[in-house]
């Protein structure tokens, strides 16, 4: 018998079934899937898939900056890398070729030219649907002898728990343990299951998952509360924080729908849409549809490519709008410290020191650290407004005697109508994070559990929410300023109450702005480096063009500072225009688009509400929130 190959004498029709393939097919097999040999790693593999995909296809990666309080310097360093330079299909193409000629000469290995084989595995969570080739070739020996292999240990097993007699010989049997072809499956499988391990261990849990989801929604949005029942009164604003809290709870959960593939509840499945071995569509209990990983999918599904575009456009408009409003924010804070130095120059002091860690210097380790400040940020805010309302009380008094007022109040109303634009724009606004919600879905152990994780996030921010409002309007009344925290560093300077502990609070708060400024940097300039990466000729030109692209977007947003230098418009006009989109409009839009013919009356009729809602405020509550 031949060494290269070993055969069976079983006879399957009227040819030969081999147990095990020739040493030439093994040496192109890999467990993976994959043929060939490639240095590219993981990372690099991904970038190289990215490139594979319609624009925006790094938003999914770096958008997970803003998704985690706590980041680990490697995971930073993977969603911040620049996209492959010229990596384009057709400059795919190329990069091969040339690698193909230069290793035919015996020139100098150029590896990191050659754009590695697709991973098997990948097709799956992209929804590409393997189907058997319709040619009537004879199946590969791979296949025949890997069948034939498990039919006999099969038979086997089965023969030893009833006590009966084998239907195969002992030869049999051994040769096809024995063989190469049998422990390379058996290597693949243990590869396979601890992959599948480090992934669940990777991901995160029910409490983790909760408490990643309150972060995104408490952000610093949330220092305006208190401006918002200066705006709408009592009532005014305790019914724009209700209803627009109920509004974006309701879209979080269509948008978890829209990832899941079904229109039903995440509950009603036991396993994860993105492990599941049932085929979407194969039966009443399967979902609906192949589940989507990322904001931008949710849209190209449902609208195609231009609709896509459009919600891209709109998201990295409000990461840009973002950057200005940290920009207002920062020079703010600074004033309340140094207020002989003006609020421009603070500003641009603030943007050349903003290069380092974003243009000059991308520090993966910074950026780890930076990443936990909002998260104390947020904590102390919370905890200092409600210690000071309980502390000091009513200071309405105290303040209009300081500011010469002499009406003798009311120093609070109970209903301004007026004044709801304003605030349903900076509620709209503290609500805002739904582009991050796949991340947070799909990092999920368990994304069955996804809508309760949900109703108790809500609940938690609304508790939140309604705490600082309330402290702070109670504490200051009309006299309150866009960020509360100004109103407390301002009446701690001059009562001289606590003033130590409100000063570390506004250089906390100065932190929070320079960490979420460097953080959100990265998703919009990595957006706009896509743009421009096919037509880079080298990575070290793309490191070039990178810290270039952040230069300008850190100078086009101190500018547009300058010229708006309020935080409450700014935040206002960004939860009218951006928000009302994002996460009023095109979720439920998406809904209707993508389970249209399954869904129920009621549940079309909020959709339309929600669309129509949406549409009208964003409209007449911009012009009304610009006039004013």
């Amino acid at each position: 018998m031949s060494s290269s190959k070993f055969t069976s004498d079983k006879k399957t029709g009227d040819e030969e079934t081999p147990l095990v393939a020739s040493q030439q097919d093994d040496q192109t097999e890999s467990p993976s899937g994959d043929s060939g040999v490639t240095d590219e790693s993981d990372g690099s593999r991904q970038l190289w898939e990215e490139s594979e995909h319609p624009w925006p296809s790094t938003f999914e990666r770096s958008i997970g900056l803003l998704a985690s309080p706590v980041i680990t310097p490697s995971l930073a360093d993977h969603m911040t890398k620049s996209p492959k330079p010229g990596a384009t299909p057709l400059g795919a193409i190329r990069a091969r070729r040339k690698f193909d000629a230069q290793t035919k000469y015996g020139t100098n290995d150029q590896s990191k030219l050659l754009k590695p084989k697709r991973n098997d595995s990948h097709d799956f969570e992209m929804g590409i649907e393997r189907t058997q080739s319709l040619d009537l070739k004879k199946p590969s020996k791979n296949v025949d002898a890997k069948a034939y292999r498990q039919q006999i240990l099969k038979q086997k097993k089965q023969t030893q728990k009833a006590g009966s007699k084998p239907h195969h010989t002992k030869g049999e049997v051994s040769m096809a343990t024995l063989s190469p072809g049998y422990h390379r499956e058996l290597a693949s499988d243990k590869m396979k299951q601890e992959q599948a391990q480090l992934d669940l261990e990777g991901k995160a849990t029910f409490s983790e998952s909760l408490f990643n989801m309150a972060n995104i929604l408490m952000g610093v949005g949330l220092l305006g509360l208190p401006y918002v029942f200066k705006s709408a009164g009592w009532y005014g604003g305790c019914a724009v924080i209700v209803f627009f809290a109920f509004v974006t709870w309701k879209t979080s959960i269509l948008i978890g729908r829209e990832l899941n593939g079904d229109p039903r509840p995440s509950a009603f499945f036991d396993d994860s849409p993105y492990k599941s071995p049932t085929v979407p569509g194969s039966n009443p209990n399967a979902r609906m549809r192949r589940p989507i990983k990322s904001f931008p999918d949710i849209a190209r599904d449902a609208f195609g490519e231009w609709g896509c575009f459009v919600l891209s456009a709109v998201l990295y408009f409000e990461l840009f709008s973002c950057l200005s409003i940290f920009f207002v924010s920062l020079g703010d804070h600074l004033s309340t410290l140094f207020p002989t130095v003006s609020m421009n120059t603070h500003m641009i002091i603030v943007a050349f020191a903003l290069t380092v860690p974003t243009a000059v210097l991308r520090t993966p380790k910074l950026l780890s650290y930076l990443s936990t400040v909002g998260t104390i940020a947020t904590i102390s805010v919370v905890l200092a407004v409600f210690c000071s309302a309980v502390i000091e009380g009513d200071a309405t008094e105290t303040l209009a005697q300081q500011k010469g007022d002499t009406t003798g109040g009311p120093y609070r109303q109970t209903w301004n109508t007026s004044g709801l634009p304003l605030a349903l724009g900076l509620i709209a606004y503290c609500f805002s994070g739904h582009a991050i919600v796949p991340s947070i879905y799909s990092s999920m152990k368990e994304p069955q559990h996804f809508e309760r994780m949900i109703d108790i996030t809500f609940l938690i921010v609304i508790g939140s929410s309604f705490l600082v409002a309330v402290s702070g309007y109670w504490m200051f009344g009309n006299f309150v300023e866009d960020q509360v925290t100004l109103s407390l560093e301002e009446h701690a300077s001059q009562t001289g109450q606590g003033d130590l502990a409100m000063k570390m609070l506004t250089w906390l708060m100065i932190m929070t702005a320079f960490s979420k400024f460097t953080l959100t940097m990265f998703p919009l300039a990595l957006g706009m480096e896509e743009i421009i990466a096919p037509y880079i000729p080298s990575e070290n030109v793309m490191e070039v063009a990178s810290s270039l692209i952040k230069l300008v977007l850190i100078v086009a947003s101190l500018m547009v500072a300058i010229f708006v230098p309020s935080f409450s418009f700014l935040c206002s006009l960004v939860g009218m225009i951006c928000t009302m989109v994002v996460s009023c409009i095109f979720p439920a839009a998406a809904h209707l688009k993508l389970f249209g013919p399954r869904l129920g009356f009621g549940e079309k009729l909020i959709d339309w509400i929600f669309i129509i809602f949406g549409s009208f405020t964003a409209v007449v509550g911009t012009i009304a929130t610009v006039g004013m």
